[in-house]
């Protein structure tokens, strides 16, 4: 088609002519420029709006291919296009995350919340974030509030196992991934952090004096099983006062846990002690015990095991025993259970069986951002098949114990009170094979987690008891340092 509005005028016509008609032709095409500018104009919003959408694909699209600096700068596009948008928002939160950038994601989560108080995914990336900038109890609370609006969300009771795991309550972050797992079973993220064996780290109180729990341990895999090998080496010695015949004693030993996934754990000990007795010889006595831990129940911890003994004690020298037990571990705040004990000594009088049954009861008393307040108390009802010299066959005892979990540290005091003869402690691993009548004991120790992969402790406790025959009352005092370390 002809435009007159770009042709040239024809030279032979008149030029009155030339400019009448150029006029004419000119009010002619008014018309079509407008439309040409309202085509402009229109063209010009649906290409607005889809750089917008454009921006916030690319943006998702090189988030998941890893190219976080490329997801900002698209999704600050889409920002910009659209400032009071939504999307790009809360698109911007995960290449701020996956860069490092905590504060930033942190005031832009707040920033969603404060226009959408009760958005979900916002509740969860600033929980993210304050967890990732160790502002735990911070975390911790945006979590609470959050799943009173959706009790049942995945993503949220993740995020809260993964807090709690990071404020060492260990059997809180327990109770909140396995919510999660019973949601979402297939779930891989899921099953790895309950697969860290750092998670199951409280449930390895099973030597004493030595505990294997205490070294956080990142762990390594047999085959596809992920698993955990915890040694606790430790030495020390005894001080006795008003004994007999005991005069010191050193000890030491070596103890280990080893985790196969998230159902099974062996554990082992080697305890060696010399005890120096004035008139007699040095008496010097092994025990070996070895135990199976059972977490296929949701909650539950089942453990069996046996021990044994070899020293120079004509009446204790072979002895042996069995224990069992179950503990129920699925609450965040408390635990129960009971253990029962076997051990016969056949050459202790006519043959001596002791019988012994401990329930426990743990609580969390009080927590903070980076700290845990733990009191456990444990029973002692110790029967023997004859009287041993003490005019009873019954005894009985209490144990508290307070424990406060403060960042890489652990301070505990205990103490315990009552009657005991022919008791096992720590869990099974240690047995009381003479014949004395314990009254009380009381100690305290520290801890402090070297690393990820060490820990040490320092502990010290006094023992009070009666020698069979004595008349007064011997104590003794104990001296230890532990080292443990996770391979």
């Amino acid at each position: 088609m002809r435009n007159d509005l770009l042709s040239t005028p024809d030279c032979t016509a008149e030029t009155g002519r030339t400019q009448r008609q150029s006029e004419d032709a000119f009010s002619a095409h008014v018309p079509s420029l407008r439309c040409i500018l309202l085509f402009l104009l229109l063209s010009a919003v649906p290409a607005f709006a889809a750089d917008y959408v454009s921006s916030l694909r690319l943006g998702w699209q090189d988030y998941l291919a890893g190219n976080h600096t490329n997801s900002l700068a698209h999704y600050r596009a889409a920002q910009a296009a659209k400032p009071l948008s939504l999307e790009p928002k809360l698109g911007l939160l995960l290449p701020l995350l996956a860069t490092s950038q905590f504060p930033a994601a942190e005031a832009l989560a707040r920033e969603i919340l404060r226009d959408n108080q009760t958005h979900y995914l916002a509740h969860l990336r600033l929980a993210t974030a304050l967890r990732l900038q160790d502002k735990l109890r911070a975390a911790d609370s945006v979590l609470a509030r959050a799943l009173e609006l959706y009790p049942s969300d995945t993503g949220l009771l993740y995020e809260r196992g993964l807090v709690k795991g990071a404020q060492r309550l260990f059997a809180a972050a327990r109770y909140y991934l396995r919510q999660a797992e019973l949601l979402d079973p297939d779930n891989d993220a899921i099953f790895a952090a309950l697969a860290d064996p750092k998670l199951f780290s409280d449930l390895a109180e099973v030597t004493a004096p030595a505990s294997p729990g205490f070294a956080r341990g990142l762990g390594f895999r047999l085959g596809e099983m992920p698993a955990r090998m915890d040694a606790t080496f430790y030495g020390g010695w005894i001080d006795y006062q008003g004994t007999r015949v005991k005069d010191t004693a050193k000890l030491w030993g070596l103890s280990t846990w080893l985790s196969l996934g998230k159902a099974h754990a062996l554990e082992t000990a080697f305890d060696y002690i010399e005890v120096d007795r004035v008139g007699l010889p040095r008496l010097k006595q092994l025990d070996v015990t070895a135990a199976y831990n059972n977490f296929s129940l949701t909650g539950w911890r089942l453990r069996a095991g046996a021990h044994t003994l070899a020293n120079g004690d004509p009446a204790s020298d072979g002895a042996w025993g069995a224990f069992a037990g179950a503990e129920w571990l699925g609450s965040p705040n408390w635990s129960a259970g009971a253990d029962a004990f076997f051990t016969s000594y056949e050459d202790f009088g006519t043959g001596l069986e002791v019988m012994q049954l401990s329930p426990k009861f743990g609580r969390v008393l009080a927590t903070g951002s980076d700290w845990t307040l733990r009191a456990d108390t444990r029973g002692y009802w110790v029967n023997v098949s004859e009287d041993v010299g003490f005019a009873r066959r019954n005894f009985f005892s209490a144990e508290e114990r307070l424990t406060l979990y403060w960042d890489r540290w652990t301070f505990a005091a205990f103490g315990w009170t009552g009657r005991q003869a022919f008791a096992a402690r720590g869990d099974g691993a240690t047995l009381f094979n003479l014949p004395e009548k314990h009254t009380s004991g009381y100690g305290a120790e520290v801890k402090r987690s070297l690393s990820d992969r060490a820990a040490v402790t320092f502990r010290f406790n006094r023992e009070e008891f009666r020698e069979l025959g004595g008349t007064t009352t011997a104590a003794a005092h104990t001296f230890i340092a532990i080292l443990g370390v996770t391979f």
